[in-house]
């Protein structure tokens, strides 16, 4: 029986039951006190809205266009990594729930599978590029991308160095997460306390105790399900300039993302330097801890690039409410990340397309509780910062 997902709240306690608490923790934790990663969902819950009366909206039109790409409701998959820790449909299962629900999904360097049989998942794909390798490693890897029909390549820029996930170390292993012959004693009692999870994994052929091998950099081959790719995140942690950012923008014809930007002066200086767009992103708290959370810089990066750049969000989003504060503040699109891993874990495909069916449901309702009949139409005047006591916008 294919378990209920009423909210992400829901599928988080639910995917809690379901994974090795190694894995649970890896996916749901941050940077040393998490202190962002709560900052994150709080931001949005101290902004409150201002519902406007006396109107019929009828069904809100959530439809939109990011980047040119028409989506059904703007809320896309974030780029995550080992996502076949949650289930054996990994990256293949978030694909087809993309695009069953008709919105875009981002591969990670590290999903776990080659960026060539992810595509066959269809729909709208892009794809995550990090840095590592340098420039040689990555004009390979973004002609591959173009070569299997990614439509967006998403450049991460926040991976100077990688943030310090306690959890993982707690749990007895080394960060970044490394599940293979090393860690299976320590690690035993946690894989066999789910035996649901391990059943599954065994099941579909997926080695959960192996030492990471040739082929495993971003974009790698990874045929046991990707736990292999672990061993290739410490690779990630080297940063992109924003030369590099010029140099990747001659070399890709569609458009570029840059993610982890939460000030307007650097989302200025990736217009400058050719971005199409850039993602207000804090890595989910799993870098710097202390950085602020997106929706409160989401405002100034909105107004320091005006209309050279589309701006997008990720970051603390449980709520379709929440969807709607990120589009009022100035998002075209919000990305969500551990919200569909929870899922994932619970009913893999299914509960993939259960979380987008919920945000949306909620958004749904939101706006029409708001007044609002169009996701075109939302802006800060529906909006107040609890705060301040005080509208966002003047407007009435």
């Amino acid at each position: 029986m294919t378990a209920v997902i009423r909210n992400v709240t829901d599928a988080r306690a639910r995917a809690r039951r379901v994974l090795p608490r190694v894995v649970f923790d890896y996916v749901d934790g941050a940077a040393d006190d998490e202190v962002t990663m709560a900052e994150n969902e709080a931001a949005f819950r101290r902004l409150a809205f201002r519902p406007r009366m006396g109107f019929d909206s009828g069904e809100p039109l959530l439809g939109t266009t990011v980047l040119g790409t028409d989506v059904a409701f703007p809320v896309l998959l974030a780029p995550c990594g080992l996502v076949r820790l949650m289930h054996p449909d990994g990256a293949f299962g978030v694909a087809r729930a993309a695009t069953s629900r008709q919105t875009a999904w981002v591969l990670s360097s590290v999903a776990g599978v080659t960026l060539e049989d992810a595509a066959s998942g269809g729909g709208h794909r892009w794809f995550q590029l990090y840095s590592s390798g340098g420039r040689d490693e990555a004009a390979g890897i973004v002609a591959r991308a173009e070569a299997a029909g990614y439509e967006a390549l998403v450049v991460t820029i926040d991976t100077p160095a990688l943030g310090n996930r306690e959890r993982d170390a707690r749990n007895g292993v080394r960060s970044p997460l490394r599940l293979d012959a090393h860690t299976a004693v320590a690690l035993g009692p946690q894989v066999l306390a789910r035996p649901r999870w391990a059943l599954r994994m065994i099941r579909d052929g997926v080695s959960v105790m192996r030492r990471p091998g040739p082929g495993d950099g971003p974009g790698g081959s990874t045929p046991s399900g990707g736990l292999k790719a672990a061993g290739a995140v410490a690779m990630l942690a080297s940063p992109f300039t924003w030369s590099d950012i010029e140099w990747l923008r001659g070399r890709w014809s569609k458009p570029l993302l840059v993610k982890g930007v939460l000030r307007g002066d650097d989302a200025r200086h990736a217009a400058d330097a050719g971005a199409d767009a850039v993602i207000v992103s804090n890595h989910g708290g799993r870098q710097l801890d202390g950085a602020p959370a997106t929706a409160r810089v989401l405002p100034e990066v909105v107004d320091s690039v005006g209309d050279r750049v589309e701006v997008l969000v990720d970051g603390g989003i449980r709520r379709g409410g929440d969807v709607v504060k990120a589009l009022a503040l100035g998002a075209r699109a919000v990305l969500v990340g551990r919200p569909y891993l929870y899922g994932l874990a619970v009913n893999g495909q299914q509960g993939v397309e259960q979380v987008l069916d919920v945000l949306r449901q909620e958004m749904s309702r939101t706006m029409r509780l708001l007044g609002c009949g169009s996701v075109k139409e939302l802006d800060r005047s529906y909006l107040q910062d609890l705060a301040s006591e005080g509208a966002l916008d003047s407007r009435t």
